[in-house]
């Protein structure tokens, strides 16, 4: 016999929507570093898995335009290649985003956790398109763009552990992350202040090998920091509800979406 409850973590939707959250930029990044020390391997397997996929696709998506070169050359063979890749690959990387907010409440987690939210894929493929549509015009006088970005960050998330429609969940973002919209573009660019650095000495033009092991371990420290940070964001200001089982003494806690 099993005995199930329901826990709450961090904020919640009403808080959110009424900015009754605090972020303290310096802590949450400095929590993100904390957990990426303990949980950065399956966040990396999860992301190289991530990778073949979209490899795969993207080779499929080539060939039929004749060729990744002829694919390059042709804009709109360039932005319907975009399209259907976005489709294919986010609702892989939606399990990498929960991979982050699983961390950010002490949970282990294993890379296989890229198949686990499948059955809400057309959601999330959905959201991923409007998030990029919205960027991408946004774009256009860049300072939009890189509001939206920020606005719309965490809205992956609400759609797969809060069953939310796309609508509802960018929504919700937007009304949310406008209260402390700043700081949450002061932890993004802390991140990718950190990138720049890893990419500094091949901008310098240093010998191409350790211009590559510096952007690679770059990599493996850079990636999982920014979904574990996103982890600690969402439940910051959203908060997460978990299911946790008990059953023969053997307790086991996991996502009621």
């Amino acid at each position: 016999m099993s005995d199930k409850k329901i826990i709450h973590v961090g904020s919640s939707i009403e808080k959110a929507e009424k900015g009754e959250y605090h972020l303290d930029v310096s802590a949450i990044l400095k929590e993100g570093w904390l957990i990426t020390k303990k949980h950065n391997t399956p966040i990396l397997a999860g992301l190289l898995l991530v990778m073949l996929i979209g490899v795969i696709a993207i080779s499929f998506i080539a060939s039929y335009w004749g060729g990744p070169e002829q694919m390059l050359q042709n804009p709109e063979a360039n932005m319907i290649g975009n399209l259907i890749l976005t489709v294919i690959v986010w609702p892989f990387l939606a399990g990498v985003e929960m991979m982050g907010v699983s961390h950010a409440l002490g949970m282990k987690t294993r890379a296989g956790m890229v198949f686990g939210f499948l059955k809400r894929s057309a959601f999330i493929a959905l959201t991923a398109l409007i998030v990029w549509a919205l960027t991408s015009l946004g774009m256009i006088l860049i300072i939009p763009g890189i509001y939206i970005a920020v606005a719309l960050s965490l809205v992956i998330p609400l759609v797969v552990e809060k069953n939310m429609s796309p609508a509802r969940a960018i929504a919700l973002s937007f009304k949310a992350t406008r209260f402390q919209w700043f700081k949450l573009f002061q932890i993004y660019m802390s991140l990718l202040a950190l990138a720049l650095i890893a990419l500094l000495p091949s901008l310098l033009g240093m010998p191409s090998l350790i211009s590559l092991a510096i952007l690679l371990v770059g990599f493996l420290v850079i990636a999982p920091l920014y979904y574990n940070v996103k982890g600690v964001l969402y439940r910051e200001i959203f908060g997460v509800t978990m299911q946790v089982v008990n059953k023969d003494g053997q307790p086991d806690s996991y996502f009621s979406a």
